[in-house]
Parts: structure tokens; C-alpha cells; sequence
């Protein structure tokens, strides 16, 4: 664990006893890891199915919606542009995992359904392993550490959500600032502008005379 987040972690757990601290601790660092060896594992599945990694977990966010999707529900999803999503599904229905098929509620829009099935061998080939893997290491605690494992990973997993759409909220900000910021400076100033920033007014162009016919 880096310095700075030893530090953090030393403010956060004033008052805990030693054991419990070095427990969190633990928890922290064995959660970073964790998320480390996931990317990289679905960037190697994703390099396998021919597709990048972030196309291969927006169609696992397809996959998991209950029902099709449209391109701004994908992008509210992911945090992607709308512009990228058209290029994300692009390649999705290239390859085979999804489709764009007219709304069945409004038949003026496009949705996009998974076809997973499609890829059923390649997929099963791929995740099942993985799928015994984990069953094999659940089998190393009782029903009631099980379902105690199950409620920690929901509450993380709200956590992560959380902070998500904090980052989100905070980067939309930014980025609202930074443009009004951006528009007004490249705003063409009034001679009132210029004056209230302490400078001359500016002098109003002479009229163009009208040409004669």
C-alpha cells in the first residue's frame, strides 16, 4: 500500500484497535488487488473474443439489462459519449453480440438486444472455468459465512456504485465550468466590458459607405 493511502487509512481508523485496523487494512489492499486481476482477466477474455475491453463489458452491461437498450440508456451506463456508443455497438453487432432492432414501443427509435447466444460456445468455453473455480472456493465456507460474503460484496458493490456517480457528478461540473469559463474568455468584449476590466474601450468601427449604383 502507496504512503498516501497509509496515511488516509491511519485517520479513517483512529479509535480501532490494532487487530481491527490491520484487518481493514487487509480488506483495502486485498480489494485493490481483487479489482486489479478482474480488468485483467476480462482484458484477456476481451482479447480472446477479438473485442477491446471496454466493448466486452458494455456487452455484459446489455447482457445484464432486463430488457433492450437504447444508445443514451448505454451511455448513462458507462459514461460514454453518445458518439462512442455508436462505435461501441458498431463493433458489438459486427462481432456478433448484439443487434439493433426497432423499439416495439415506438417504432421510430432503435434499441439494442443482446445476442449472446450466438457466442454460447465461445462464452461457455471461456467463463465456466472461472465459474468452477469460484463454486470450488465456496465450497471452503457454511451457508451462514456464505450468505455474510454475499452481503459485503452488495454493500461494496453500492459503495462503488456511489462513488461512480459521484465522480460522474464532479466531472460534469468541471466540465460545465471549464466551458463557461472557456466561452467567456474567447467572448468578444463590449467597450462596457473593457472598460469595467480596466482597459480602454473599444472604438466603434466606421460605418462602410454604401456603393453606389
Amino acid at each position: 500500500m502507496s504512503s498516501a493511502l497509509s496515511e488516509f487509512l491511519a485517520d479513517q481508523v483512529k479509535g480501532m484497535s490494532p487487530e481491527r485496523e490491520e484487518m481493514v487494512a487487509s480488506v483495502i489492499d486485498e480489494s485493490r488487488r481483487m479489482s486489479t486481476r478482474t480488468v485483467v482477466f476480462h482484458a484477456a477474455i476481451a482479447e480472446r473474443l477479438g473485442l477491446n475491453p471496454s466493448d466486452h463489458k458494455c456487452a455484459d452491461l446489455i447482457c445484464n439489462e432486463t430488457g433492450p437498450v437504447t444508445a443514451g440508456r448505454l451511455a448513462e451506463l458507462t459514461g460514454l459519449s453518445t458518439g462512442a456508443i455508436t462505435g461501441v455497438v458498431d463493433r458489438l453487432e459486427r462481432a456478433g453480440f448484439v443487434s439493433r432492432v426497432p423499439d416495439p414501443e415506438d417504432r421510430r427509435r432503435v434499441v439494442i438486444t443482446s445476442c449472446m447466444e450466438r457466442r454460447a460456445s465461445d462464452m461457455r468455453h471461456l467463463f465456466v472455468p472461472m465459474m468452477a473455480g469460484m463454486v470450488a472456493v465456496c465450497e471452503n465456507y457454511s451457508d451462514a459465512e456464505l450468505a455474510l460474503i454475499l452481503d459485503f460484496m452488495r454493500r461494496c458493490g453500492q459503495m462503488t456504485e456511489a462513488r461512480i456517480q459521484a465522480l460522474r457528478h464532479a466531472t460534469g461540473l468541471g466540465a460545465a465550468g471549464c466551458g463557461a469559463a472557456a466561452a467567456a474568455s474567447s467572448a468578444p468584449k463590449t467597450a462596457e466590458s473593457a472598460e469595467n476590466a480596466g482597459g480602454a474601450p473599444a472604438k466603434p468601427s466606421a460605418a462602410r459607405p454604401a456603393r453606389k449604383r
